[in-house]
């Protein structure tokens, strides 16, 4: 549904959602404060809590618990590990180095390499919505994984992401501790700009994981996800699937067109809360779109029906090779082998 619900902030009050009865993933009833003490209880006998206050301080405590609870589906173990798993994931990453600097007054724009990589990952903060939440646009038309993947190292992209999903979560926490909303962003993703390309094999396959290990780190920061441009196609819905977690997929509304969504936006915020570009204006400096797809520059392969072709690429010792493959025709099957030291 992509309509705006005006209620939203008092359904979202921590307070209401720690009271209120769920049905838990058995069909039970359990009310939100059972469920993070259940939580609370798993974490402490397992030696998880307490745990690193800068990593989970204790005003953020209850609704960081309640954030997994929601979005592993009222499931307490299944929640209670998947935080588990985070704290050794902030631990071993040593993502609170991330959150001091972020604490401090680090700004998106002061993030490591950020001119360089959001030219081919573009993402927007802007303002807010009626209800509070803050509004992210993703340019996801304009996201080319293959010259992000030429342009930065696999960890550089990696601590991309996570220094933006860092800095979203400790807006969040922060808006819910002066406020008592559990709040979450809408998210806004542009598709305007899709080609073949996003369905280039290797770069969208290494965006694809490095995506989903900080994802899974970050649990219900969406309220509600717009997107925008929509051109109802397979090759649209794959991408999607890229670039949304799965478990944000029912948020989903999907639409055409400025014409058909312009409205929808001034319902959720007023205009001057996004960026002008959605609304047919100039893109963000830097950002501008040379309107090309470099798939029409690559070499195509024909393999008839119940055959196959053999490619080889000599690789040199300590090169890396990347590769995309974008199939015409969705039935074709792909291996990719690597024989050391291979002659001929």
């Amino acid at each position: 549904m992509s309509g705006f619900n005006p209620n939203r902030s008092k359904e979202l009050s921590l307070q209401a959602m720690l009271a209120q009865q769920w049905e838990t993933d058995t069909k039970t009833m359990m009310t939100g404060q059972q469920g993070i003490d259940k939580m609370k209880e798993m974490l402490t006998q397992d030696g998880v809590l307490p745990c690193d206050e800068r990593s989970v301080p204790p005003e953020w405590q209850d609704a960081l618990l309640l954030r997994f609870w929601v979005g592993f589906k009222k499931n307490c173990a299944v929640a209670a590990e998947a935080f588990r798993k985070m704290l050794q994931w902030r631990k071993d990453k040593k993502i609170n180095d991330i959150r001091d600097k972020i604490m401090g007054g680090l700004q998106p724009e002061q993030f490591p390499r950020y001119e360089q990589l959001r030219r081919f990952y573009p993402l927007l903060k802007t303002g807010f919505d009626k209800n509070g939440c803050p509004i992210n646009i993703t340019l996801t038309g304009l996201i080319d994984p293959a010259k992000l993947v030429q342009t930065a190292t696999t960890e550089e992209i990696r601590m991309y992401i996570v220094y933006e999903m860092e800095y979203k979560l400790v807006q969040l926490c922060k808006l819910t501790q002066e406020t008592g909303i559990l709040y979450r962003a809408l998210e806004v993703h542009d598709l305007k700009g899709l080609g073949m390309h996003h369905l280039a094999t290797g770069p969208i396959a290494l965006l694809r994981k490095i995506v989903n290990e900080v994802s899974s780190n970050y649990v219900e920061l969406a309220d509600k996800v717009l997107l925008l441009n929509v051109p109802y196609a397979t090759v649209v819905r794959s991408v999607l699937k890229q670039v949304v977690p799965a478990r944000s997929q029912h948020k989903l509304a999907v639409m055409g067109g400025v014409e058909d969504y312009s409205s929808i936006l001034e319902a959720h915020a007023d205009r001057d809360q996004y960026h002008e570009c959605l609304f047919g204006g100039a893109l963000p400096e830097g950002l501008e779109d040379s309107g090309e797809d470099d798939i029409n520059k690559w070499s195509s392969v024909s393999v008839p029906a119940r055959d196959k072709k053999v490619m080889k690429e000599e690789v040199g010792a300590g090169k890396t090779f990347l590769w995309s493959v974008c199939p015409a025709s969705q039935d074709i099957g792909l291996e990719i082998v690597f024989v050391p030291k291979a002659k001929g």
